[in-house]
């Protein structure tokens, strides 16, 4: 009898530890590849060829838009919702605007590993965010910047374009 139990037993938790391993799989896979959203859900419009990886949008203030091929490393924050310093206490906690501070990502730009963006603002086609880097403003197309708050630190040159002859599906775009 107690060969049995002890059968039982060992197939039990070989059994759990199978299904806890498929399920860490499973969660590690959500949190690492979907956005998380703070805010109303249906104000995130994002392209269906756009990389996603595990970044978080809060939508409470604004729209966001996320354009074809855009891409982001791991962590990166859009941030629509803003408080009011001059307010203080619970009615500064509970106080923010409802609309106005959309952040549009346009076709093709990178925002990398832990970078932030806050809007309003609009990240132009083919643009990079440096990694760690916080974006107050507008970035114009073709643009890196980095920093803290960013800045832009180079142009990418029509030359360069170009030789890699950026080439687009006929698919419309959403924004």
């Amino acid at each position: 009898m107690n060969t049995l139990k002890y059968i039982y037993y060992q197939t039990k938790n070989k059994i759990i530890q199978i299904i806890l391993e498929q399920l860490k799989q499973e969660v590690q896979k959500i949190f690492l590849t979907e956005p998380m959203i703070v805010g109303p859900k249906q104000r995130l419009h994002i392209s269906d060829l756009a990389k996603k990886n595990n970044f978080l949008v809060n939508t409470n203030s604004g729209e966001v838009y996320i354009d074809d091929y855009v891409f982001f490393g791991k962590n990166v924050c859009l941030i629509t919702g803003t408080h009011d310093f001059m307010k203080f206490g619970e009615e500064r906690m509970n106080t923010a605007p409802k609309e106005g501070r959309d952040i549009v990502i346009e076709k093709g730009a990178w925002i990398a590993t832990n970078a932030t963006v806050i809007g309003p603002c609009t990240i132009g086609q083919n643009a990079v965010v440096a990694a760690g880097s916080l974006v107050t403003k507008d970035v114009a197309p073709f643009t890196v910047v980095a920093g803290v708050p960013a800045k832009v630190i180079k142009h990418i040159k029509k030359k360069a374009i170009e030789q890699k002859q950026i080439v687009y599906s006929t698919e419309k775009s959403i924004i």
